[in-house]
């Protein structure tokens, strides 16, 4: 599983809520509610789950650490395009967690096994087994007859090698040539030539150059300057229980978590930023102190915006 930790011990990530939409809720002692799982399939009753909570299938899949198309497979009982069974049990009880409903409903209504499934206790990998723990074949299995015969003619041939006498060997040194010694009437070398200096340039090209190298540096862009300043670059004002991401141009995620009604975030970064809020309508957002519509950007719940 990605994400340091596996999906059966992560702690609810969304929080569930049957309010009216212009009722802020209530928690009791318990916290909210979970709905009752209704559906004839376990993947019906986790979509039938995420749809009630108004919550985007990308922002759960994103919360979960998956592939959006793995987790649609799974609310679509589509369990062979899963790696296996104990991956897709954890994810749709991590799930549920996540919006407070009780899993077992849907684990009971998973399959055992699937085409394209293995079965929890499947051993992906057999045990190794030593070379000492099997039995060791018989010597006359060992070598074929056609080695035995290239190695005894081999020792044979030098067996031969050995028993011939030995030719004598006569060294003689190379030749030695006197060394070449350099006359003193020899004309020295041609000196090499120098580089022509370079041809003058004219006044204009001169003055343009040195305009060019006077200019100074453009500034820089109105987010990189409002942030070096210290100003906050992004506002976000909770009406509601809403959810929040935002990751910075390094792919480094500032911000991924639910946010409480009347919680008021802050945030600075290197920008683009790219913003998800998942209930676009419980969200105030400033940018660079000024009110900014985000909540016309999406026919969904779900409004996704960058900040350059």
């Amino acid at each position: 599983m990605n994400g340091g930790r596996s999906m059966t011990e992560r702690d609810s990530t969304f929080t569930h809520s049957q309010t009216a939409p212009d009722t802020a809720p209530t928690p009791d002692a318990t916290g909210s509610a979970a709905p009752a799982l209704q559906g004839s399939s376990p993947g019906a009753m986790l979509r039938q789950l995420r749809e009630a909570a108004g919550v985007d299938a990308a922002l759960v899949a994103s919360a979960m650490k998956v592939s959006l198309q793995k987790l649609d497979a799974l609310e679509n009982d589509r369990f062979d395009e899963l790696p296996d069974l104990t991956f897709a049990r954890g994810l749709a009880s991590a799930i549920c967690r996540a919006f407070g409903a009780d899993p077992a409903p849907v684990l009971e209504r998973m399959p055992l096994s699937a085409p394209g499934l293995r079965a929890q206790g499947h051993v992906a990998n057999p045990p190794f087994r030593r070379v000492g723990d099997t039995p060791a074949p018989m010597l006359k299995n060992s070598f074929s007859k056609p080695l035995l015969i290239v190695v005894a003619a081999l020792l044979l041939g030098a067996l031969a090698l050995w028993l011939l006498p030995t030719l004598p060997i006569q060294l003689t040194s190379p030749t030695s040539e006197p060394p070449v010694t350099a006359d003193a009437n020899q004309e020295p070398a041609a000196p090499v030539a120098e580089p022509a200096p370079p041809a003058e340039m004219p006044a204009g090209a001169a003055s343009a150059e040195q305009s060019v190298a006077s200019a100074p540096a453009p500034a820089g862009s109105g987010a990189e300057a409002a942030a070096s300043s210290g100003s906050d670059l992004l506002t976000f004002v909770a009406n509601a229980e809403t959810w929040l991401t935002v990751r910075d141009a390094n792919g480094k995620q500032l911000i991924n978590r639910a946010l409480a009604s009347g919680e008021t975030v802050k945030l600075n970064g290197e920008v683009p930023l790219a913003v998800t809020v998942g209930r676009k309508d419980a969200v105030t957002v400033t940018v660079r102190g000024e009110p900014f519509d985000h909540k016309s950007l999406s026919k969904t719940t779900v409004s996704r915006f960058q900040v350059k």
